[in-house]
């Protein structure tokens, strides 16, 4: 029965390194997605390289999450594109 009792005891502690393992799995996948939306966040102090900021890759997936952004890059373009375009009618009428 000795064996029997240290067999569990090892597979509980398995089980609880595995469960472990997960969650930090799933914490490094969250950091990693938050850091790629910072990077290109112009708004964030020290993330974003001027050069680097803004849409990218439009026909890509996001490194972090392996989900394709296509439609949500799209979507940047086009808000970047309003954007400038605001700013420009603003700087003609002043």
């Amino acid at each position: 029965m000795e064996h029997q009792d240290r067999a569990d005891e090892l597979e509980r502690e398995a089980d609880g390194a595995a469960e472990a393992s997960e969650r930090l799995e799933e914490d490094v996948e969250e950091a990693r997605s938050d850091w790629e939306a910072r990077k290109s966040d112009q708004s964030t102090p020290g993330a974003a390289d001027p050069e680097a900021t803004g849409p990218h890759h439009l026909e890509g997936d996001d490194p972090a999450a392996g989900e394709s952004k296509r439609d949500e890059r799209q979507a940047e373009v086009e808000d970047a594109a309003q954007a400038d375009a605001e700013r420009s009618d603003d700087s003609e009428t002043d």
